[in-house]
C-alpha cells in the first residue's frame, strides 16, 4: 500500500446505521460480559421440501424416471472425437436428493457453552406431516447444499425434480485436468502426497473409480463426452444474466473452449482469464505457471458484471506512467531513481502524478468538426501558445480548458506537448485484467492445503465478485475440499456443490464447519439486498472541465476541496465494510447423496453390454458370488466363515441374490444380498431385503461401501435373524489399474463403534468413543483402534430418525487444529479447553433427548451411525 501523502487514497466508508449492521443474520452472545456475537447469514430464499435419508420410503418415483438431453446436429463449427457422432444424445436418471445430516456450526458453538441447541436451532417444523413427506410440492426456508453424487445426476435432479432451470447465477467448474488416475483423486483425508503409479495412493472409493472410467475409458476423448455433457446441463441451469468459469489447464484448455462455443455460442464467450498456479516449473521447455478460467455468459447481453479493481504502483502495475512528482511548494519535477524504489522519501504532502493525453483524435476539420475544440492554450510563464496536432482536438472546449487551467491540471512535457496532470490519486485503482499473476501465495489457499489438487482461494473469489451480488446462487459440480463453497460464503452467496468422493465431502464439511468468515455490514434487514462496500473517488478530466462549482472558487484549496467532492465514486465490491464485534461462521447447510438404484437397474460397466439389459448386471452378480463362495467372509478376531456352499437365487426377489448353509451341528440358512458395483448399500435395500429373506438365519449385505443410516439398521438387528455387513474390498472394482491384487481378505466385517456413556452432573451425558473398527483397504485387513484415531465424529443430542443433526463436531485424528481460527476469535469468551475437547475421543456433557445418534468418519470419508441409550442404568455404563 502506498503512503497517503505519496498518492495513496483514503476509502470512503459510510458508517452503517444500527440497522444496518444488525443484518438477517442468526446471532447470539457468546458469554457474560462478551464483545463478540456469533453470527451467520441465513437467507429469505426457498427450496423444495427433497426427502430426509430417514423418510426415503415415502419418497415417490418421478413421472419420467429419465430425462433425455439432445444436441444440435447443425453447429458450426465443431470439434470431433472418438464417439462423438454417436452421442447426439444421452440420458440422465431422475432421482431425488436425500438429506443425512444438517449442520450449523452455530449450533457446535453454542454446545460448547452448554446451551440446548436442538431445541432453539434445529426442531423448527416448517411442514406438517402430511406434507413434510409430500416431497419436492412444498417451499422450505433455504440451506445451502453439499451433495454426494456425481454431478450429472445432481444437476439433472435440480432442473427436473426441482425446477431449478435459470436460477444458478454462476458455476465455476474445477474438472480433471490431465488423464493420469492419481493426479486428480485423494485416497484418504490425511493422505496428500498422492503418487501416480503407486498402489498405496489409489482412491479405492466406488463412486471415484466408475467416475474414472466413464471420463477416461477413451483417453481425452471420454473426457470431452464427460465435459460437453455437464456443461450443457450447466448451461440450462444459469439465469439469464449468469456465467461459467471452467479452470483448466494448457493440456485441454483449447478443445474445452471449443465445447464452450458449440454449447453456449461463441458469440457468448467473455473471454481467457490466465491466472498464476506456481512459481517455476522444471519442464524442459518453458515452464507451465499459469491455468486458464474460460468465461462463457448465459447471454452476453445482458450478464452480470461487476468491476474489480487492484492499486496502482507508480512505476508499476496500473501506473507505468506515474514518473512525476509535485512538491508542497507546487513544483513539478521527475521522480529520482532512488525515490521510485523507495517513496518514503518523498515528503507527505508530495504528490504523484502521470502527464496524460489531453487530445483525441479526430478527422474533418476542414467541414467545421469539433471546431469548439481547436483553439491555442498558453501556459503561464510560457509565452508560446499550444495548438492540437492536425487531426486532433482538445478533449474538452475553451470554458472546460479554462477550469482545468485554474485547478493547474495542465502542464508541458519536456518535449514541448501539452498534457493532463493525472494525480495518482484521481483514482489509485486500475481495473482487473485477464492476467491474474497475484493468485500464488501463503494464502492462496485461505491456510493449509487439504486436498491434492485444492484450487485458489483468490481465483474462485474473483470470478464470484465479477459476477455475483450477495444472495445469488453459486453451484460448483467438483467440489474437491469445499474452495468454491467456503468462498460462497465468506461472500454472502448461496451455494449447492457435489462430488463423487467422501473423502471430498468430508473435507469439504469439516472446512465449513470450522471456518471464521469477517460479519460484511449489511444495507438491510436481508443478505440479498447487500452490503455496504467502502468507495473510491475517480476524478476525470471530465468531471473538473464540466464542473460549473469550481467557477465560484477563489483559491486552489477550494477547488481541490470541490474537486474531491464532485468526483464519481467507484465501488469497491471487495471490500464491504466490517463489523468487528461480531465472529461469523458458516451458516446452515445441509449434506445430501444420490439414492442408488437397485442392482439390475445399474448401468453397465462394460462398454458391450447395452442398457436396459441384465447382461452387466449379471455378469456382476456371478463374479461376486464366485469371489464370496472362494473366499468367504472375514470377521474380528481372525474369526472366518466359509460359504463353499453359496449360490445364486431364483425368484422375483430384487436384493436377495445368493444362499448358502452352514453345517456345524444345526444347519443354519444364510442370505446375501449384494450392493451395486459404484455406489453403497442403502437403506431401502436393507428394509426390503429383511422383507425378502425372511426364513433365512443369517442375512449378510455384501457392498463396497454402506449409507450411514443402512449400517444403522443393520446394527439394530432384528429379532430371529442375525445381520451383518460385509465390506467388499474395492481392489475387485479397480481390477486392472493395480498393479497386483489380493486374493484373501476379500470381503470383511467389522463391528459398530464402541460408545461410553457417562452421566455428569446436571443429569447432562458425556459420551467417549473408546474404539472403532478401521478397515485398510490396502491390505484388507481390519484392526480395531481407538477413537483418538477416527478422522471424525458428531453428536445428535436428539436425533428422529429422519436427519442427522450435528450438535458436536469433533475432530480426534491428529493433524492441524481445524478449530484453531474460531478458537482465537473467541479466546476469552469460551474457554480454550473446551475447544480442547473437540479434538478428542470424549464429548462435551449435553442435556439428551429421546435418541442420541453418533456418527463416526474414518480416514476414507467412509460413515457409520450408532444410537446410543440416553439413560444408563448406573453411574458409567457401556452403550
Amino acid at each position: 500500500m502506498a503512503r497517503e501523502g505519496s498518492g495513496a487514497f483514503a476509502l470512503t466508508s459510510p458508517t452503517p446505521s444500527p440497522k444496518k449492521s444488525v443484518a438477517r443474520a442468526v446471532s447470539t452472545r457468546v458469554g457474560s460480559g462478551a464483545t463478540n456475537d456469533i453470527a451467520a447469514y441465513q437467507h429469505d430464499d426457498k427450496r423444495k421440501n427433497n426427502p430426509p435419508a430417514g423418510l426415503v420410503e415415502f419418497d415417490k418415483p418421478p413421472p419420467q424416471p429419465t430425462k433425455t438431453y439432445q444436441y444440435d446436429p447443425h453447429l458450426d463449427p465443431q470439434l470431433t472425437w472418438a464417439g462423438k457422432a454417436e452421442h447426439t444424445s444421452f440420458e440422465v436418471d431422475t432421482v431425488s436428493l436425500h438429506i443425512h445430516e444438517d449442520v450449523r456450526p452455530e449450533a457446535i458453538l453454542r454446545a460448547v457453552k452448554r446451551e440446548d441447541v436442538q431445541g432453539d436451532l434445529f426442531a423448527r417444523i416448517e411442514l406438517p406431516d402430511a406434507k413434510a413427506i409430500d416431497f419436492y410440492h412444498h417451499d422450505v426456508g433455504w440451506k445451502n447444499r453439499l451433495i454426494l453424487g456425481d454431478s450429472l445426476t445432481v444437476m439433472n435432479s435440480l432442473l427436473e425434480r426441482e425446477q431449478m432451470a435459470g436460477k444458478v447465477q454462476m458455476v465455476y467448474l474445477d474438472p480433471p485436468y490431465g488423464v493420469k488416475f492419481n493426479s486428480n483423486f485423494q485416497a484418504a483425508i490425511s493422505k496428500k502426497d498422492v503418487k501416480d503409479g503407486d498402489d498405496a495412493s489409489l482412491t479405492r472409493e466406488p463412486e471415484q473409480i466408475q467416475a474414472y472410467r466413464d471420463t477416461w475409458t477413451l483417453g481425452v476423448h471420454s473426457y470431452l463426452t464427460y465435459m460437453r455433457d455437464r456443461v450443457l446441463l450447466a448451461r440450462e441451469l444459469l439465469s439469464e444474466s449468469g456465467s461459467v468459469f471452467v479452470q483448466i489447464s494448457d493440456e485441454n484448455v483449447h478443445h474445452v473452449r471449443e465445447i464452450l462455443s458449440e454449447v453456449f455460442g461463441e458469440t457468448n464467450a467473455i473471454g481467457i482469464i490466465a491466472f498464476a498456479k506456481t512459481t517455476g516449473s522444471t519442464q524442459n521447455f518453458l515452464p507451465q505457471t499459469t491455468d486458464y478460467l474460460l468465461w462463457y455468459a448465459r447471454n452476453r447481453e445482458s450478464a452480470k458484471y461487476r468491476q474489480l479493481f487492484l492499486e496502482k504502483e507508480p512505476g508499476g502495475q496500473g501506473g507505468t506512467g506515474y514518473t512525476k512528482v509535485e512538491l508542497p511548494d507546487g513544483t513539478r519535477r521527475g521522480l529520482t531513481a532512488a525515490e521510485k524504489a523507495d517513496l518514503s522519501l518523498l515528503d507527505r504532502s508530495a504528490r504523484i502524478f502521470a502527464l496524460d493525453n489531453i487530445t483525441s483524435q479526430s478527422i474533418g476539420r476542414e467541414k467545421g468538426e469539433g471546431a469548439a475544440c481547436w483553439f491555442p492554450v498558453t501556459l503561464p510563464g510560457i509565452g508560446k501558445p499550444f495548438l492540437p496536432p492536425e487531426k486532433a482536438r482538445w478533449k474538452t472546449n475553451e470554458e472546460g480548458m479554462r477550469r482545468l487551467l485554474a485547478a493547474r491540471r495542465v502542464d508541458a512535457s519536456s518535449g514541448g506537448k501539452l498534457g493532463y496532470v493525472r494525480y495518482l490519486n484521481d483514482f489509485p485503482l486500475y481495473p482487473l485484467s485477464n492476467v491474474w499473476m497475484d493468485t500464488v501465495g501463503q494464502n492462496q489457499t485461505g491456510g493449509d492445503k487439504l486436498y491434492v489438487v485444492q484450487t485458489a482461494l483468490k481465483a474462485v473469489q474473483r470470478c464470484i465478485l465479477m459476477t455475483t451480488d450477495p444472495g445469488d446462487l453459486v453451484l460448483d459440480p467438483t467440489c474437491g475440499s469445499g474452495t468454491t463453497a467456503v468462498v460462497a460464503e465468506q461472500w454472502g452467496r448461496r451455494w449447492i456443490t457435489c462430488d463423487t468422493s467422501r473423502v471430498a465431502i468430508a473435507l469439504a464439511r469439516q472446512r465449513l464447519m470450522t471456518s471464521r468468515f469477517p460479519f460484511y455490514a449489511l444495507r438491510s434487514e436481508r443478505v440479498r439486498d447487500g452490503f455496504d462496500y467502502k468507495t473510491s473517488p475517480h476524478i476525470t478530466l471530465r468531471s473538473i472541465a464540466q464542473n460549473t462549482r469550481l467557477d465560484d472558487c477563489k483559491t486552489q484549496a477550494d477547488r481541490e476541496r470541490v474537486i474531491l467532492e464532485t468526483a464519481d465514486q467507484e465501488v469497491l465490491y471487495d471490500q464491504p465494510l466490517i463489523d468487528s464485534d461480531r465472529v461469523r461462521v458458516t451458516g446452515p447447510f445441509t449434506v445430501e447423496a444420490i439414492p442408488v438404484a437397485s442392482l439390475d437397474a445399474e448401468e453397465p460397466a462394460d462398454s458391450s453390454a447395452k442398457p436396459g439389459t441384465d447382461q452387466a448386471a449379471a455378469e456382476y452378480l456371478g463374479m461376486m458370488i464366485d469371489l464370496l463362495k472362494k473366499s468367504g467372509v472375514q470377521f474380528p478376531n481372525n474369526r472366518h466363515l466359509a460359504l463353499t456352499s453359496l449360490r445364486p437365487v431364483r425368484g422375483p426377489y430384487e436384493y436377495l441374490h445368493a444362499e448358502a448353509e452352514l453345517q456345524n451341528g444345526i444347519t443354519k440358512r444364510v442370505a446375501v444380498s449384494f450392493g451395486p458395483r459404484h455406489a453403497p448399500v442403502t437403506p431401502v435395500q436393507v428394509r426390503d431385503g429383511i422383507n425378502e429373506t425372511r426364513g433365512y438365519d443369517i442375512v449378510i449385505f455384501v457392498g463396497f461401501a454402506c449409507d450411514p443410516e443402512a449400517r444403522r439398521i443393520i446394527d439394530a438387528g432384528i429379532v430371529g435373524r442375525e445381520l451383518q455387513f460385509a465390506n467388499a474390498a474395492p481392489d475387485i472394482l479397480v481390477g486392472d489399474l493395480l498393479k497386483t491384487k489380493k486374493t484373501t481378505r476379500l470381503f470383511t466385517t467389522f463391528g459398530a463403534p464402541d460408545v461410553k456413556v457417562e452421566t455428569a452432573e446436571d443429569d447432562l451425558l458425556k459420551l467417549t468413543l473408546a474404539g472403532v473398527d478401521l478397515y485398510d483397504p490396502n491390505t484388507g485387513e481390519t484392526t480395531h483402534r481407538s477413537g483418538e484415531d477416527v478422522a471424525a465424529w458428531f453428536i445428535d443430542h436428539d436425533y428422529d430418525g429422519r436427519t442427522f443433526c450435528v450438535c458436536q463436531a469433533l475432530f480426534p485424528g491428529g493433524g492441524k487444529n481445524p478449530w484453531e481460527k474460531l478458537q482465537k476469535a473467541l479466546k476469552g469468551t469460551i474457554d480454550e479447553d473446551k475447544f480442547e475437547t473437540l479434538r478428542t475421543a470424549t464429548s462435551l456433557p449435553f442435556k439428551p433427548g429421546k435418541k442420541v445418534a453418533v456418527k463416526v468418519i474414518d480416514d476414507r470419508g467412509n460413515e457409520v451411525i450408532k444410537l446410543v441409550d440416553p439413560k444408563p442404568t448406573r453411574k458409567k455404563a457401556s452403550s
